[in-house]
């Protein structure tokens, strides 16, 4: 390079840099064309080494051969569902912050469970009424593809699929352009009136499709042979499974079944692909995002078991789709041209019949019984009262207007039901809300609970389970054991990024600071995270 021309080049250099800090676009070629977030639903980190010889060399094995991975990833809060996973996330701070604390939560003023996406202003556009009424208005912080958005005068696109709404919706934040999820009542994709008016052509055309109709006309049984799947540990038959989808349906315009099925992800991954090509992704000359929740994996996961053959027969196809998914980015936009990071929204914990196995001290957690055991107890300490008023996801919600009318310190009252509830079977601690209100704690499991405790929404009492207990919550398919395992995978691949393997601890709220620095716009204002040193060197 001549003299005049490194002159030249310093001076569109600094000239673009000061563009950069005045707010300008920058340097689109210093960026990705498309960003790509993979969240596995209820994926435990260890899931790709126990299946790694069950899996090809171009899905996951190639993510976590080819890039950036950290073993040692973490959720900072205590008690970790879908939804408050998905929007750590993309916000990059914990639920005290963006106040999504669970899948549910219960809303003191309409004295009734709340759905962290509902919102009855809304209407459904392609789908079935009722699952239209959604957005992500309950969410108190900004997301990176906010952010993103708004650096980019709009020119920048973010879109979000996830078979669940919840996901789909909080992934995508306030600004995506769409964010897309899957109606069980008519086996098509659908988003709401928060988003856009009507469905794109495309989308309508993928729909009449009835792809659902085709997959779950199918009987699922191992894809790969079966003596290499790994048997868990439970005592039963380890024979081959035969699941008949056609007799499993329960009604014949029913499409809830694909959500238990491997083909939910499969038939994510292919709308996920029509959508990158009609909306021309990555092709804008502006950054593109699109976050792709793959979510029947956690539906199989608590249907069949942790390490279940038929959970094993998801994985070994999502391998195959996510293969799939790359080898479609390299065609469409080339391999250096796309950064790809995947994660989970929460892990999974050992089954019980593993530590029973391993003869650790394990059991069931009933909220019923311990709120029964709770109401009785206050009653004999205060006088008869309907003192408690609900529980949800470890959270007890006294009756603060009987309390204040009762002129009882509140304070007294939830430090009185922390005392007890610690006492029974499988509680390992309860955390009133004013020790958390007039505290700060920066290591141990407190500073987990404090975390996940959200003033306006949390209850009056956090509670957390021994190690190897699992509370019992009701769902739709009957009784599931629910735990709240932290530990997830990580891993950046593709653009700027080379191999390697880092154990450190790191939390998840480090995603959204990381990809802030690469792509050079402003982290979102409440994001607590630290940016990933081994990313962004």
């Amino acid at each position: 390079m001549s003299v005049l021309n490194r002159v030249v080049f310093f001076m569109l250099t600094g000239l673009i840099g000061a563009l950069e800090l005045n707010g300008g676009q920058g340097r689109e070629g210093d960026r990705p064309d498309l960003v790509v977030g993979i969240v596995v639903d209820r994926m435990r980190f260890d899931y790709v080494d126990r299946m790694w010889d069950m899996f090809g060399d171009d899905g996951f094995q190639r993510l976590f051969s080819g890039g950036i991975s950290f073993t040692n990833a973490r959720y900072s809060h205590m008690v970790n569902q879908s939804a408050s996973g998905y929007a750590t996330i993309v916000t990059g701070s914990d639920p005290s912050v963006h106040g999504i604390i669970a899948g549910t939560w219960y809303d003191r003023l309409r004295n009734e469970l709340r759905n962290p996406v509902y919102d009855g202003q809304r209407a459904a556009v392609g789908g079935t009424f009722q699952n239209g009424m959604r957005s992500p208005l309950s969410m108190m912080s900004g997301t990176f593809g906010d952010e993103l958005r708004m650096s980019a005068d709009f020119r920048s696109r973010f879109f979000s699929v996830s078979l669940n709404d919840d996901a789909a919706i909080l992934a995508g934040g306030y600004s995506a352009n769409t964010s897309w999820w899957y109606d069980n009542v008519s086996g098509s994709w659908m988003t709401s009136t928060f988003y856009i008016d009507s469905l794109p052509s495309w989308v309508k055309e993928f729909n009449n499709a009835m792809l659902p109709d085709t997959y779950l006309g199918r009987v699922w049984e191992p894809v790969a042979h079966w003596q290499s799947y790994r048997p868990e540990v439970t005592g039963k038959s380890t024979g081959p499974f035969r699941h008949d989808l056609r007799r499993m349906r329960r009604r014949g315009d029913d499409y809830r079944l694909m959500r238990r099925t491997p083909y939910g992800n499969t038939f994510t991954g292919d709308f996920v692909q029509n959508l990158i090509i009609n909306e021309g992704l990555g092709k804008g000359g502006s950054t593109d995002v699109i976050m792709i929740g793959f979510a029947a994996t956690a539906e199989i996961g608590r249907y069949y078991g942790t390490f279940s053959a038929e959970l094993q027969d998801a994985y070994i196809r999502l391998d195959r789709d996510i293969a799939h998914l790359l080898r479609f980015l390299d065609d469409h936009l080339g391999r250096t041209n796309v950064l790809v990071f995947l994660t989970s929204d929460s892990g999974a914990g050992f089954p019980e019949t593993y530590r029973q196995t391993a003869r650790q001290p394990s059991g069931i957690f009933s909220p019923g019984i311990a709120m029964t055991l709770l109401r009785s107890y206050l009653n004999v300490s205060y006088g008869e009262g309907d003192w408690v008023q609900a529980y949800n996801a470890g959270m007890v919600y006294l009756n603060h207007d009987l309390i204040e009318r009762s002129n009882i310190p509140l304070a007294e009252i939830q430090e009185r039901g922390a005392r007890f509830l610690v006492q029974l079977s499988g509680v390992a601690g309860a955390v009133s809300e004013d020790v958390l209100s007039r505290n700060f704690f920066n290591s141990g499991i407190n500073a987990r609970v404090q975390s996940g405790f959200h003033r306006a929404r949390s209850g009056d009492i956090m509670i957390y389970l021994r190690q190897g207990w699992y509370e019992r919550s009701v769902s739709g398919d009957g009784i599931e054991l629910v735990d709240y395992d932290p530990h997830v995978p990580l891993v950046f691949y593709g653009w700027n990024m080379e191999h390697n393997e880092i154990k450190r601890e790191v939390s998840v709220r480090d995603i959204v600071p990381t990809v802030s620095i690469l792509l050079n716009i402003p982290r979102p204002a409440y994001s607590t995270g630290s940016p990933l040193l081994e990313i962004i060197r």
